[in-house]
């Protein structure tokens, strides 16, 4: 089969590669749609050479169609459509005992630690198979990984019915974030991005106010939109070092600040606010049960892939796609690649 492989920091080839072999517990699919997020990046840039193995296939946000079912699989059959949970906890460790497979010491996750599904064909665990409900299409099911991401983050920020809520960060991440806060009941989201054209796109997505701050102080808006009280709930989706102190100072007291984004960065901060405001601070990672629950939104579309799907190329056209993310990150939102 085909397949898309990081061979090195920035090295990409299109390479043919033996089909997956499926165990019994294991599902092989053909992949329909796969999306480049993040994660891809960071393996594309050699951010996480660390742990992945070159040549290394990355990838695990994707659709596709059951072709080949495992004798201990039962509850799908061939010519499904379907999506997959990418995230394989080892099933041991104190967090996934603890009903926290999402934080797994061991977890391995397809596209990083096992082969991703930039490929016309993956293999994936039985267990992880979710059924694409009617009215959903392989192309914005593709979606339901990221989707899930914001799904978890809304459900660790508690949103409730009239919250003031401020997305920082509109990629990808940010974008879904705000449409599943939207939907949640808040009263009014505010998003915050240095793009101007995804600021837009997040007005079209259900978001209230947009902040850019490279022409105004975020945190001052945020006072002057609350009537000086600070938002009830503020999502960090952008990974920037300096964010996390504006988050807390645009934050009410008794705010609750859920930071989604990675920094790879140490980042300096005051602990005044945070016992000031006795401002809680939660971190969220990937989801544990949400996948189902994201599926079933999309499908009564109170949530819209589409608008954030900017470019559909063919995988064979992959280091194409991956050069415009890298260098032009303002000019695309998601990318899907076509094996």
């Amino acid at each position: 089969m085909k397949a898309l492989r990081v061979h090195g920091p920035k090295l990409l080839k299109f390479d043919e590669v033996d089909e997956p072999q499926i165990e019994p517990d294991e599902v092989l699919l053909r992949v329909k749609y796969a999306g480049i997020c993040g994660t891809d990046l960071h393996v594309y840039r050699g951010a996480m050479k660390d742990r992945v193995k070159y040549p290394a296939i990355p990838g695990h946000e994707f659709s596709g169609v059951v072709v080949k079912v495992g004798s201990k699989v039962t509850w799908v059959s061939e010519g499904e459509e379907v999506v997959a949970n990418p995230v394989v906890p080892c099933g041991r460790c104190v967090a996934c005992l603890s009903g926290r497979p999402n934080v797994c010491v061991n977890f391995k996750i397809l596209g990083v630690d096992i082969p991703g599904v930039f490929a016309e064909y993956v293999k994936v665990k039985g267990d992880k198979i979710y059924k694409i409900p009617k009215g959903l299409s392989l192309r914005d099911a593709a979606l339901v990984e990221p989707f899930s991401v914001a799904v978890h983050s809304c459900r660790k920020a508690n949103i409730e019915v009239g919250d003031v809520v401020v997305v920082i960060g509109q990629g990808p991440i940010g974008l879904c974030t705000t449409q599943v806060a939207k939907h949640y009941g808040a009263y009014k989201v505010i998003t915050v991005d240095v793009v101007g054209s995804r600021l837009e796109l997040s007005k079209k997505l259900g978001a209230d106010e947009v902040i850019n701050p490279l022409e105004t102080d975020p945190v001052k808006v945020v006072k002057e939109l609350t009537n000086g009280v600070g938002a009830d709930k503020v999502i960090e989706t952008s990974g920037a070092p300096q964010v996390l102190n504006q988050a807390l100072s645009m934050l009410r007291p008794a705010g609750r600040l859920v930071v989604v984004g990675l920094c790879f960065e140490e980042v300096k901060f005051f602990s005044y606010p945070i016992v000031y405001k006795e401002a809680e601070i939660v971190g969220s990672r990937v989801y544990i049960d949400e996948f189902a629950r994201t599926l079933n939104l999309m499908s009564k579309r109170y949530l819209k892939p589409e608008p954030l799907i900017t470019h559909e190329m063919s995988l064979s056209d992959g280091e194409k796609a991956f050069k415009i993310l890298d260098e032009k990150p303002g000019e695309a939102v998601k990318i899907l690649l076509r094996p």
